[in-house]
């Protein structure tokens, strides 16, 4: 009995909309576990043999970093592989069809569900701390985790490929981030070595999960730049060790991905569809050294893809610069289908309707498959900025954190939509569903800072 009575008073100690948080992501959490079957099914894609072969790199070996594959999942999948080795019994990029049991790769899954679950919990619950109006406390709670646990992104924590840690460990940085922010909001010289830890460990993998990722370690590293204009910032050393650790981390990367030859598929590709088809292209490649071609087809051959191995992407990014209406008509034409088709196409699961279909039903107003979440986050961003002007309580913070979440989506966009002619929708992914996330969370923000800047004095309840 004594001990039922300090738990109960250990919650009365806590305002009641932050309890109600609480409970909101526990529910939310065993629903999504219980709506979506068994947790330990599993189902391949033709990419998934890769991330197996590129894991078997030796520890601290150049390989690790500069295979077929990048660190983070080489380093996943080895950690996991068991003795007996992966089996891979359903391949969903072949024909849809039903999860399955596959040896050795129940574990990874599990622990991509449990990174979803963290994640998105900790992103909900930290962004439920920085909100003042208890009301709006809740709703940004639900908000986030029905749009993480609706099958437009739940399904990928079942897929055996990078989109899974890319949306978790996208989310669970971004939470120690929120938590760092505000704290030095409150305090430019906050004690934020802990958090500062969590977030660079979580960021160093998820840096490490897709080359387009190290354009948002430059993003970070160029809007920590901007917080250096003020003086109480300029005095935290943490913050200059961040800029350092991002510094390393683009480093690091870029000189990785140049030695590496994960490149090739998305240059080959690049050259046949795009630009192998004008004959002008073809003169002007060949100017700058690309060797002499009588098809499309001769980018199999082993000479042409031994060029593009050397000097392909070189050349590619001389002739963007040098005719620019290239890259702009290619960003423009692909644009709009880049938000399309987000949902998995590799498994189907009817044993688990209704519920299913009621699940698909949400998350098609939660994911709309068009431009408009890019349009939102303008608007959406040119008010937070007004109302920072205001100088209201996180109004800053938030107008810093909408900038960054719109310039990291969209300058890893750019080099996912003209490095690349195959399954864009899938590999602009972290893109589009940023701009969709931003669109849902931010007006919450907004009618907060509103509410709080009309009654300034009003307190959580």
């Amino acid at each position: 009995m004594p001990e039922n009575r300090s738990v109960r008073h250990g919650l009365a100690s806590f305002p009641p909309a932050i309890i109600a948080v609480f409970f909101i992501i526990l529910i939310f959490s065993i629903l999504r576990i219980k709506f979506y079957g068994n947790p330990s099914l599993s189902i391949a894609g033709n990419d998934t043999i890769t991330y197996v072969e590129a894991s078997r790199a030796p520890f601290f070996s150049a390989e690790i970093f500069t295979g077929r594959r990048l660190l983070t999942t080489n380093l996943f999948y080895k950690i996991f592989e068991p003795q007996t080795g992966y089996e891979i019994a359903v391949n969903g990029s072949i024909d849809t069809t039903n999860r399955a049991y596959q040896p050795g790769f129940d574990k990874i899954v599990i622990v991509q569900l449990i990174l979803s679950l963290l994640g998105w919990g900790l992103l909900a619950w930290f962004i439920a701390e920085t909100i003042h109006n208890p009301w709006l406390k809740v709703l940004s709670t639900i908000l986030i985790l029905a749009f993480a646990y609706t099958p437009q992104m739940a399904d990928w924590d079942s897929i055996l490929m990078s989109e899974s840690l890319t949306f978790s460990l996208f989310a669970l940085q971004l939470a120690f981030m929120i938590k760092i922010g505000t704290m030095l909001q409150k305090n430019g010289n906050a004690k934020i070595s802990k958090w500062a830890l969590a977030w660079g460990v979580t960021f160093f993998f998820w840096a490490f999960l897709k080359d387009t990722n190290l354009f948002t370690a430059l993003t970070t590293a160029g809007m920590i730049v901007i917080l250096f204009r003020s003086p109480a910032y300029r005095k935290n050393k943490q913050l200059v060790n961040i800029l350092i650790f991002l510094a390393i981390i683009f480093v690091l990367g870029f000189y990785t991905a140049s030695q590496s030859s994960r490149s090739l598929a998305q240059l080959k590709n690049l050259y046949r569809d795009d630009l192998l088809i004008s004959q002008n292209r073809i003169d002007i490649l060949q100017e700058m050294g690309m060797p002499a071609v009588t098809s499309r087809d001769d980018v199999n051959n082993p000479d042409f893809e031994a060029w593009i191995m050397d000097k392909g992407s070189s050349t590619l990014a001389r002739f963007m610069i040098t005719h620019p209406g290239y890259p702009i008509i290619k960003l423009l034409t692909d644009f709009s289908p880049a938000f399309t088709e987000i949902g998995q196409t590799y498994f189907y699961a009817k044993e688990l309707n209704p519920a299913r279909q009621i699940l698909f039903e949400v998350g098609n107003a939660l994911h709309p498959e068009n431009t408009t979440p890019f349009l939102a986050n303008l608007i959406l961003l040119m008010g937070l900025i007004l109302v920072s002007r205001k100088g209201i309580a996180n109004s800053s913070f938030w107008a810093w954190l909408g900038l960054w979440l719109f310039l990291s989506a969209s300058f890893a966009f750019i080099p996912t939509i003209l490095g690349d002619t195959w399954a864009l929708n899938r590999h602009a992914l972290y893109s589009t569903m940023v701009f969709r996330f931003s669109m849902w969370i931010l007006p919450v923000v907004l009618t907060d800072l509103a509410l709080h800047s009309v009654n300034p004095n009003s307190s959580d309840t």
